[in-house]
C-alpha cells in the first residue's frame, strides 16, 4: 500500500456512529443493510433469484433516497449561513476597493509624473543611441566603400578605375567626421588607393593586350574576307568551267547521238535495201523456177513434131531460156543484155516456127512467161 493511500486513510477515519443527529437513523439502516446484504450472493439466472434481487435493490434504494432527502434538509441552515458569510465577504471587498480607489486617486498623479520622466529619459537615451548607431553605421559604410571599391572595379576599364582612383585620393579622413574610426578609415583609404593603382595598371595592360588582339583579329578577319572572296571567285570560275565542260560534253554527246542515229538510219536503210533486193531475188528465183517448169512442159510437147521442127523448137527454147535467164540478171547488167538480145519479133517467129503455131499464139506464150 502506498503512502498516499495511507495518508488518505489517516485523514478520513472510518466512522461507525455519526455525531450528526439527522444521520443517526440512516446510520442504523445502513448497518442493517450491511448486516443483511454484505455477504449476499445474487443469482439472477432464475426468475425467483431475479425477483429477490430486485426486492433487495428496492430496499437498498429506499435507504439511499431517504439519505439524500435528509442531506438536503440538514444543509439548509448551513447554506443560509454560507450566504450570509458570502454577503459579508462581498461587502468587505467593495469597501476595500473603494478605499483603494481613494488611495489611487492620490497616487496616480505622482506615479504618472514619475513614469513620464522615466519615459523621457529612456526616449532621450534611445535617441542618443540611435544617433550614435547611425553615426557609426555611416562611418562603417564609408570605410566599407573604401574596402570594397577595388573588388567592385576589378573588371572595369582603365578610364573608370582612373576616375575612382582620383576620387579616393581626393577624399580626406577628418577626425571630426570619423571620430574614433579615423585610423581605421585612413588604413582602408590607403589600402583602396594601393589596390586601385594595381588594378589600374593591370587594366592598362589588359586593354593594350585586348587592343593588340583586336588588331590581330581585325587583320585576320580581313585575310579571311579576302580568302572568302578568292574562294568565291574560284568557286564561280569552277562553276563556269564546269558549265562550259558540261555544255561541251553535252554538245559532243548530242553529236555522237546524232551520228549514232544517222548510222542507225543508214544501217536501217541498207537493211531495207538488202531485204528489198533479197525479196526481188526470191521473186526472180521463183519466176525462174516457173519458167523452167514451163520450158520443161513445152519441151515435152515439142517431142512429137518432126526432127527439123524439133531442132527449130530446140533452138527457140534455148533462145527463150537465154532470154529468160537474162531477164533474171541484176539491174546493173540489164542494159548490156538488152542491147545484145534479138528483137522481139525474131523471138516470136522462132517460137512460132519451133512449135508450128501462129505468131499470135507464140506472142501470147511469150507474154505469159514474161516477168
Amino acid at each position: 500500500m502506498s503512502e498516499n493511500e495511507e495518508s488518505k486513510k489517516s485523514v478520513v477515519p472510518k466512522v461507525t456512529v455519526t455525531d450528526i443527529a439527522e444521520y443517526r437513523p440512516h446510520e442504523e439502516q445502513i448497518m442493517r443493510l450491511e448486516a443483511s446484504y454484505s455477504s449476499l450472493v445474487v443469482d439472477c439466472s432464475t426468475s425467483e433469484g431475479l425477483s429477490n434481487a430486485k426486492e433487495v435493490r428496492v430496499d437498498i434504494r429506499d435507504v439511499r433516497y431517504a439519505l439524500a432527502n435528509t442531506t438536503k434538509t440538514a444543509l439548509i441552515p448551513y447554506q443560509q449561513k454560507v450566504k450570509e458569510a458570502q454577503a459579508r465577504v462581498n461587502q468587505v471587498k467593495e469597501f476595500g476597493e473603494a478605499l483603494k480607489d481613494r488611495v489611487l486617486a492620490i497616487e496616480m498623479p505622482v506615479d504618472e509624473a514619475i513614469k513620464a520622466e522615466e519615459k523621457r529619459i529612456a526616449d532621450a537615451k534611445a535617441e542618443r543611441e540611435r544617433i550614435e548607431a547611425e553615426r557609426v553605421e555611416a562611418i562603417r559604410a564609408k570605410i566599407t566603400r573604401f574596402s570594397s571599391v577595388a573588388a567592385a572595379y576589378a573588371s572595369r576599364s582603365a578610364a573608370d578605375i582612373s576616375i575612382i582612383l582620383m576620387s579616393v585620393k581626393e577624399s580626406v579622413i577628418l577626425p571630426e567626421e570619423y571620430g574614433e574610426f579615423e585610423a581605421e578609415g585612413t588604413i582602408a583609404r590607403d589600402n583602396a588607393i594601393e589596390q586601385l593603382e594595381a588594378l589600374h595598371k593591370s587594366a592598362i595592360e589588359r586593354e593594350e593586350a585586348a587592343a593588340k588582339l583586336l588588331a590581330q583579329q581585325k587583320e585576320l578577319d580581313e585575310l579571311r574576307e579576302k580568302q572568302r572572296i578568292a574562294d568565291a571567285e574560284a568557286e564561280e570560275l569552277r562553276k563556269q568551267r564546269a558549265e562550259e565542260d558540261r555544255k561541251r560534253m553535252k554538245q559532243q554527246q548530242d553529236e555522237l547521238d546524232q551520228q549514232r542515229r544517222d548510222m542507225e538510219a543508214q544501217q536501217r536503210h541498207q537493211r531495207e535495201q538488202q531485204e528489198e533486193q533479197q525479196r526481188q531475188q526470191r521473186e526472180r528465183e521463183a519466176q525462174y523456177q516457173r519458167d523452167q517448169e514451163e520450158l520443161i512442159r513445152l519441151r515435152a510437147q515439142a517431142i512429137a513434131p518432126a526432127p527439123a521442127t524439133a531442132a527449130a523448137a530446140h533452138m527457140s527454147v534455148e533462145k527463150i531460156e537465154i532470154a529468160s535467164i537474162c531477164s533474171h540478171t541484176p539491174s546493173d547488167e540489164s542494159d548490156d543484155v538488152t542491147t545484145n538480145a534479138p528483137s522481139v519479133e525474131d523471138i516470136v517467129e522462132v517460137v512460132a516456127l519451133g512449135f508450128d503455131v501462129h505468131l499470135d499464139t507464140a506472142r501470147a506464150w511469150l507474154r505469159a512467161i514474161r516477168f
